[in-house]
């Protein structure tokens, strides 16, 4: 109760601050209903009546009740871990992985002639994880003060924030400009420019049967996940769910239903009507592009420094330390969220954050 009726004072206040009888009254009302609270009150002052006035006490009471806090947004989040590669470091040193090529094509051996002999090349890629965080501190005070509820959530907003970086983190590995032009440079079969309909879609999903190995040789992965910004969405559950092909009048059977599994990605640039998409084989067909942690820490974590203020007892007994305590010094509470995250490090200038450009396909969308 005494709570109330000292956010109805502060209400008060604020209401009549340029009244300075007004403000010097409701400062001399406040102790005396402390008081009457006690029963220690003294006699009720011509002051206390003039500043509670009957048409007063109900509106300022009434405005305090009143205050709450708005919920939060809800977040759209990223689905990455679905068609990304989850791999791990022991430590912050660079890890490296290697991929082997295939041995040439048998040639012909004559009678008594000496197989010739063969050879394999390797490719390797190197990765490592980074700390990521933010740290929020604030008076003990405020967390006591907190009639509102306000902070009760604050653990979660933190927790929240993290997971939005790591969308865009990893959403940044794939959608961006150097990543895009070298999937063009590669040619037909890695990039179109084909806007979201079912012929650009299968042309996407053909592309596929075109990839080679580095000796040539026809490989056999295939589309699994069309990525795209949530605002093709309807669009693409149209195309993939159609007994018929939308965009067609003469309503032909849909060759692709439900062959690729919709996956949204909030952070994916685009401007107008340009709204890029992408295909990405199933993670376990091949290491397109990895999301790497440390080994034994799997996201975000929260921490909060250790108080250095303990409850004391009258006989000098410690209690238990408590993160709500706050400093010695200054009462402040400081809390931490912190990530530890990473990916593909030694192709900054070309594919950023992909590692095999066959488990990937790149539409700019810029054309029907």
């Amino acid at each position: 109760m005494r709570k109330i009726m000292r956010m109805i004072m502060e209400v008060a206040q604020e209401s009549n601050k340029h009244d300075n009888v007004a403000v010097a009254q409701f400062k001399e009302a406040y102790p005396w209903l402390d008081a009457q609270m006690s029963n220690d009150a003294p006699a009720v002052t011509k002051q206390l009546a003039e500043a509670l006035v009957v048409a007063d006490f109900p509106l300022y009471f009434a405005r305090t009740l009143s205050r709450r806090v708005l919920d939060r947004y809800a977040y759209q989040t990223g689905s990455w871990r679905d068609y990304s590669i989850a791999d791990t470091l022991p430590d912050y040193t660079q890890g490296d992985r290697f991929r082997f090529g295939e041995t040439e094509r048998l040639e012909l051996r004559r009678e008594k002639e000496e197989a010739r002999a063969t050879s394999f090349d390797e490719h390797d890629v190197h990765i490592a994880v980074e700390d990521y965080a933010k740290q929020l501190d604030f008076s003990r005070r405020i967390l006591i003060n907190d009639d509102l509820g306000a902070f009760d959530n604050f653990t979660n907003q933190l927790g929240d924030s993290a997971r939005r970086f790591e969308d865009w983190f990893v959403s940044a590995l794939y959608d961006n400009a150097l990543t895009q032009a070298t999937m063009v440079a590669l040619g037909a079969a890695y990039a179109g420019t084909g806007r979201l309909t079912t012929a650009n879609l299968a042309i996407g999903i053909n592309a596929f049967l075109q990839r080679v190995d580095g000796g040539g040789n026809p490989i056999a992965v295939s589309p699994k996940f069309l990525v795209i910004p949530p605002i093709l969405s309807l669009t693409a559950n149209q195309i993939l769910q159609s007994d018929r092909i939308a965009e067609l009048a003469t309503n032909g059977i849909n060759p692709i239903k439900n062959s690729l599994q919709v996956r949204t990605d909030p952070y994916m640039a685009f401007a107008g009507a340009n709204i890029p998409w992408y295909l990405f084989a199933a993670p376990a067909d091949i290491y397109t592009f990895p999301v790497v942690r440390l080994s034994g820490v799997p996201g975000p974590q929260l921490y909060a420094k250790a108080p250095d203020k303990l409850p004391m007892a009258a006989g000098g007994g410690l209690g238990a330390a408590d993160w709500r305590l706050g400093s010695f010094l200054t009462g402040d509470i400081e809390i931490e969220i912190e990530t530890t995250i990473g990916c593909r490090i030694d192709s900054l200038g070309a594919l950023v954050g992909i590692t095999d450009v066959n488990g990937f396909y790149y539409s700019s969308g810029t054309a029907p």
